[in-house]
C-alpha cells in the first residue's frame, strides 16, 4: 500500500456520492415525491462535475450522504462510530483489494464469503453462489464493463476503515467495485482507496 497523504471529509463524501449517483433508484430517491428536477440536477452536477473548492457543492454532497448513510452522525452506515475519523488516501494493489474484508451484517456478502469475509473469496464465488438479490448481477455487469471498456472506466475510490486490533481493512462503501476489480485484476493492477482510522472503529456495528 502506498500512502498518498491526508484526505478530507469532502473528498470521501464525493467518492461516496459518485458511487451511487448513476443508480436510477438513487436518482428517484433524490428527486423526491413529487419530483424536484432542479434539486436532482444540482445533485448530478455536484457528483459528475465536482469542484471541491465550491462550498455550496460540498454542502450539498454532505447533506445527501449524511441523510442517506449517517456520515458523521454515528447512525446507519456509521453506527457506532464517533465523528473523529481521520482519512487518508492510498494506492493499493489488486492483491490487497482481495485481502480486504466485507463489512459484516450484509447477507449478500456473507453468502459470497462465508469462510474468510475476504473480497478474494467473494470474487471466486460470485459466478456460482446466488446471493438471493441483485448482487451477483451487479458485480458481473461491472466486471464486464471493466473488461470491455477502452480506456478503462474511472471508478470512485473504495472507502474502508482500518481495524484497530490487526490493521485489516474493512470495506464501508465499494463492495461491488472491489469484487468486480478482483475479477478483472489483470486489467486493474492498482486502485485508489480512502482509509479511515479512529479508536471508535472498534465499536463500529459492521466491523
Amino acid at each position: 500500500m502506498d500512502d498518498l497523504g491526508i484526505a478530507s471529509e469532502n473528498q470521501v463524501i464525493l467518492a461516496w456520492l459518485q458511487a451511487e449517483i448513476e443508480s436510477v433508484v438513487f436518482q428517484q430517491y433524490l428527486a423526491g415525491e413529487p419530483p424536484n428536477p432542479v434539486y436532482l440536477a444540482s445533485a448530478l452536477r455536484a457528483a459528475r462535475s465536482p469542484n471541491l473548492r465550491d462550498g455550496d457543492q460540498n454542502e450539498l454532497r454532505r447533506k445527501i450522504v449524511v441523510k442517506t448513510h449517517g456520515f458523521g452522525l454515528g447512525i446507519k452506515s456509521f453506527e457506532g462510530l464517533a465523528n473523529d475519523i481521520q482519512w487518508r488516501r492510498a494506492r493499493v494493489t489488486s492483491h490487497e483489494i482481495g485481502e480486504m474484508l466485507y463489512a459484516s451484517g450484509h447477507p449478500a456478502w456473507a453468502a459470497l464469503a462465508p469462510v474468510t469475509r475476504k473480497v478474494a473469496e467473494g470474487a471466486s464465488n460470485v459466478g456460482h453462489v446466488f446471493t438471493g438479490d441483485q448482487t451477483n448481477m451487479l458485480v458481473l455487469a461491472l466486471a464486464v464493463r471493466i473488461c470491455d471498456s477502452h480506456p478503462m472506466p474511472v471508478l470512485p475510490e473504495i472507502i474502508c476503515l482500518r481495524r484497530p486490533d490487526d490493521s485489516r481493512l474493512v470495506i464501508m462503501e465499494g463492495h461491488t467495485r472491489a469484487t468486480a476489480i478482483m475479477l478483472e485484476a489483470h486489467r486493474i493492477p492498482q486502485v485508489n482507496v480512502y482509509v479511515g482510522a479512529s479508536p471508535s472503529v472498534a465499536s463500529w456495528a459492521y466491523l
